[in-house]
């Protein structure tokens, strides 16, 4: 990137300065997201095959708040190793582009954003997919070279289909899908009462990456 006033185009020394956030600004970040994200009820939608919650991160529902934007981006440069990476990765819809660009500020790494279609026909790299809010489709992800080591950041990791959706598709191109870093991780109830909340995405994506790292910045 081209260096321009007040841009943070040296993206180790931003990373650096981050990395040193104190313990009492990372756990004021951290709950501030929590509250974006924990506590929102859900609503039963004649629409939706399933129960759902609608948060400003997600579904811009309330409006998203610039400053959430701003903290995750600390956030996810603290937790992720972004001087191993060459390319950053989301999805186009919803609260990926947001937090991506925010992100690619701060590290100084281009980004590409997969795209959802219902259809495809001679478009990048795509994998066949089904995604409980969209349905079944295809992700599509452009301009990665093979070798590429690639982050993938993202709004939310539910069911895993989308993030499993991206990996496909970054590893079809010959990059390299490392970790994927979320601003929340949804909990699903365990079979047995009293049990342990299930990570439905995490344990997806582990069985089908077991070499795939995967952070959540908050869980609910």
């Amino acid at each position: 990137l081209q260096k321009r006033e007040g841009y943070p185009f040296d993206g180790k020394k931003r990373i650096a300065e981050i990395k040193r956030m104190s313990v009492k600004e990372l756990q004021e970040k951290t709950e501030r997201i929590h509250k974006a994200f924990v506590g929102i009820p859900i609503i039963r939608n004649d629409l939706l095959s399933y129960p759902y919650s609608f948060f400003g991160l997600t579904d811009f529902t309330p409006a998203m708040e610039a400053s959430w934007v701003e903290d995750l981006a600390d956030l996810c440069v603290y937790h992720g190793n972004f001087d191993n990476c060459d390319v950053v990765v989301s999805e186009c819809d919803r609260g990926g582009g947001p937090m991506i660009q925010a992100i690619c500020a701060r590290v100084n790494k281009p980004f590409v954003l997969a795209n959802w279609y219902p259809s495809v026909d001679g478009c990048g790299m795509s994998s066949n997919v089904q995604i409980g809010f969209s349905g079944v489709g295809n992700i599509v992800v452009n301009g990665l070279k093979p070798g590429d080591r690639c982050i993938i950041i993202d709004d939310m990791l539910s069911s895993g289909g989308t993030a499993e959706g991206i990996i496909n598709s970054i590893a079809m191109m010959g990059a390299i899908p490392s970790v994927g870093i979320f601003a929340s991780e949804k909990l699903y109830p365990s079979e047995r009462d009293g049990g342990i909340p299930v990570r439905k995405g995490a344990i997806r994506l582990r069985k089908a990456f077991p070499y795939f790292g995967i952070v959540s910045i908050c869980q609910f």
